[in-house]
């Protein structure tokens, strides 16, 4: 697959007449080794597909899910008009773009020239760095909570480092070194715990209380601060709140600025528009509660920093080897200083056209009935989750059942004690194992103090179907039927490997 990333084009791969195939291939390109498929089993390393499974159960959209049935019809189009199978293009690869970042703009009450892609969320986090960089006078502290909740390179990334040997762009690069050009920038981190020791969650206060420390002693040193709102962990903590950074922003509105991390996108549309027009970025994904394919990221920005951007902002130059030209809006293309070494990631933007079937649809749910939905799953959840030996809820977690669409499953074993990640992650590719039952997708496992926990959640798609259930007159509990019955399945499956009814 690695030769196949770098040497095929999406124009070879459609003179082939094999539409089916050469979709299901492109979507994994234009991202690293993570979203490569088996040559077997047409998985990748999440556990997911790019060809639609729909016999397949799926709650992992806190880590990855399948593309859908409707997802891969759309990209099926959208590559058709790209590159012509019946031999006559529809777009320019120019416009193909420019409709993609007008689409995911549209979702948030944006414009195109307000929304760059990148291919992963960690991939927006380096990107925005590169755009703090290249606008800063003064070396930059990077400060961020929850480190040990946020994607696994975000720390290096963050650090202006390159966080893995490979680009999505297939570039080979020095793991752990810093990315070129971010030298002068002279980039610190300082990071922020979200729970104690024991892995409760803190006190929203105490988190704000770090937070504005760590921010008043960074301006003191004579640095500019990149503050990061985290708007949902893996297990859905949120931390600093939205009132201390607009606070601090308000401060030192020239030495500040604000990221909110929103990847999981589990907060309401309406927060998204709020961030927006108080002036911060917001990082998002296609690929986790949306449930489009992995590996779709997007950076949204406020039209003033947008504006400022394409007037005088300047990237490093190693950012070439992680971000395509029209990948950037045209009126930023030109100003950003570095030499593109790729015109066009077309994976990225099938993986966004997929995406785009479930985000656009949420746009318009209703956000009292999300909540309601929501808080029905979680409580469907905690009821097959009582039947199986070894699973448990643990208190501190109420806070990420209550508000997000992330429900945590704490493992115990045989004698009342925490399972360590990697029995998690057994379970977990148990659960995926076609040989014990019907394939059952979850998130992956989190670490949390002394606990293990696997994850289930709810994505936008489900909850777009529920909603329209509801809307045609059905009860929630007569809505959800069709989500029980692959709950039942899921927990029996479940509650079988735990009794040793079955193993592997």
């Amino acid at each position: 697959m690695k030769a196949v990333a770098k040497s095929v084009l999406p124009t070879q791969l459609a003179s082939n007449g094999n539409l089916r195939a050469s979709v299901s291939l492109i979507l994994a390109s234009g991202g690293d080794e993570r979203i490569w498929p088996d040559p077997i089993s047409g998985r990748n390393r999440y556990g997911t597909k790019t060809l639609p499974a729909p016999d397949e159960i799926g709650f992992s959209s806190t880590t990855a899910s399948n593309i859908s049935e409707m997802g891969f019809a759309a990209a099926s189009r959208a590559l058709e008009r790209l590159f012509g199978f019946d031999g006559r293009s529809v777009v320019t690869p120019d416009q193909w773009c420019d409709e993609i970042r007008s689409r995911i703009g549209a979702c948030f009450g944006a414009g195109e020239q307000q929304v760059v892609l990148a291919a992963s969320g960690t991939d927006a986090e380096l990107l925005t760095l590169g755009l703090v960089a290249g606008l800063a006078s003064r070396p930059i502290t990077n400060v961020f909570v929850a480190p040990d909740e946020t994607g696994h390179g975000i720390p290096l990334a963050a650090a202006g480092r390159h966080f893995a040997g490979l680009t999505a762009l297939a570039q080979s690069v020095p793991h752990g070194q810093p990315v070129d050009g971010f030298e002068a920038a002279h980039i610190e981190v300082r990071t922020i715990a979200i729970r104690d020791e024991s892995g409760r969650p803190r006190e929203s206060q105490a988190v704000d209380r770090d937070v504005a420390i760590v921010v008043e002693e960074e301006l003191k040193r004579g640095r500019d601060v990149l503050l990061h709102v985290l708007d949902a962990s893996k297990t859905g903590l949120t931390g600093p709140t939205r009132q201390l950074v607009r606070d601090l922003a308000a401060v030192a509105p020239e030495r500040l600025r604000v990221v909110v991390d929103a990847c999981q996108l589990r907060c309401p549309i309406s927060q998204i528009q709020r961030d927006l027009s108080d002036g911060f970025i917001v990082n998002i994904t296609g690929s986790k509660f949306v449930a489009g394919p992995a590996f779709a990221g997007a950076l949204l920005l406020p039209q003033g920093l947008a504006d400022e951007i394409a007037a005088r902002a300047s990237l490093p130059a190693g950012l070439s080897d992680y971000t395509a030209a029209l990948d950037w809006p045209s009126p930023m293309r030109d100003s950003l200083g570095i030499a593109f070494k790729s015109q066009a990631n077309i994976g990225l933007g099938l993986r966004w056209i997929a995406a785009l079937e479930n985000l656009s649809r949420f746009a318009t749910i209703n956000e009292l009935s999300h909540a309601e939905i929501t808080r029905y799953f979680a409580n469907q959840v905690r009821v097959c989750a009582a039947r199986v030996e070894g699973l448990s809820f643990h208190p501190d977690d109420d806070e990420a059942v209550a508000l997000p669409s992330i429900v945590c499953l704490t493992l115990l074993d045989k004698d009342g004690g925490f399972i360590s990640s990697n029995q998690a992650e057994r379970i977990r590719a148990d659960l995926l194992d076609a040989r014990l039952g019907p394939v059952c997708h979850i998130g992956q496992a989190v670490q949390v103090g002394p606990r293990a926990v696997l994850r289930m959640s709810l994505s936008a798609g489900d909850i777009v179907d529920l909603a329209a259930r509801m809307n045609e007159g059905q009860s929630i509990e007569a809505a959800f039927e069709p989500v029980a019955t692959k709950l039942d399945a899921l927990f029996a499956k479940w509650s079988k490997r735990a009794s040793g009814a079955q193993s592997v």
